[in-house]
């Protein structure tokens, strides 16, 4: 009997010393899983996030916090676990459950939703777990009411237009498809261009897919680091940089095509993603890269003209 009565002391001690260990964390994720702590999205949409509770290892029972943010954006929208509410979340709030949630393990427990709207960019602005004006830190309580210090974490949110990488028929980077006539002797110019990032644009990487009655003649790429070809996949960090705001694009590339005596209606001209990303990517000045959007231009050729020696065609440019 005295040996049980110290194995369920030892149990005890090694039981006080898991939760002594033990350092809740209360933080706003964009998933419930926890791994998705930055929200990177367009002005214009609702999003949701979690308040999660992780790393208690205890039958949640209630909580105490505060969300302090940097703004930019509203909350249009808090709802909570099932229970006692006292305040809020931006003002703080305690709330007492009506049943534990279970946290144990990686499995976080979500004690509040959230929505996220925005109409305005917004750079990185932060949202920060701390404590409730009644208390020291973030607290966790347990279903028996015992209470535990928690950590605070921090997560952001980025608001901006997804930039655009496309082929046009201008500088303004505004056509997106041309219709000329054709023939060995035709020369059609185009570029390259970013536009929509509201950045000074740093580089890029990105990939050109060319219908194949088009021939790509020339690249002229502007000042920079260029590592490969548009057509099989260009890295480049420019010299300069270039600002991409409002309607002003930033030019990358400037191109010459000839369609030979091909003719074709809205043949198209794709920018893909570059072997290496998995979309286009735009960089910003401090070497940041950015999901960007590319687009697909067309060319239309209904007449094709006399033939031309290849010899013929070098002379033009």
């Amino acid at each position: 009997m005295k040996r049980r009565h110290m194995y369920l002391i030892a149990l005890a001690m090694l039981s006080a010393a898991a939760v002594a260990n033990a350092e809740p964390t209360v933080g706003v994720f964009f998933d419930t899983e926890g791994l998705q702590a930055q929200l990177v999205t367009e002005p214009g949409t609702v999003h949701t996030g979690y308040v999660l509770i992780n790393n208690s290892d205890m039958m949640v029972g209630g909580a105490a916090f505060k969300l302090e943010t940097e703004g930019g954006f509203m909350l249009v929208g808090e709802t909570w676990a099932n229970g006692i509410l006292f305040g809020s979340l931006l003002t703080g709030a305690e709330i007492g459950l009506y049943t534990a949630l279970p946290q144990f393990g990686t499995d976080p427990a979500v004690i509040c939703t959230i929505q996220i709207f925005g109409t305005e960019m917004v750079i990185n602005s932060h949202l920060t777990i701390v404590n409730d004006p009644d208390y020291a830190t973030p607290v966790i309580a347990n279903n028996n009411a015992i209470m535990f210090p928690a950590t605070g974490l921090v997560s952001s949110v980025t608001m901006r237009p997804t930039p655009e990488i496309g082929v046009f028929f201008d500088t303004a980077a505004t056509e997106q498809s041309a219709l000329y006539n054709g023939g060995v002797g035709e020369l059609y110019q185009a570029w390259i261009c970013v536009r929509n990032a509201e950045m000074m644009v740093g580089g890029a990487a990105f990939k050109m897919n060319l219908d194949p009655r088009i021939t790509l003649l020339s690249a002229v790429p502007a000042s920079a680091l260029i590592f490969g070809t548009p057509t099989t996949g260009v890295e480049m960090g420019l010299y300069t940089n270039l600002p991409v705001f409002g309607s002003t694009p930033g030019i990358l590339y400037s191109l010459l095509f000839t369609t030979f005596n091909n003719q074709m209606i809205d043949a198209t001209i794709s920018i893909v993603n570059h072997p290496s990303y998995d979309t286009p990517k735009v960089a910003d000045n401090s070497a940041v890269q950015w999901t960007a959007d590319g687009l697909t231009s067309f060319l239309t050729i209904p007449v094709a003209t006399e033939e031309m020696s290849w010899g013929q065609v070098k002379s033009l440019y």
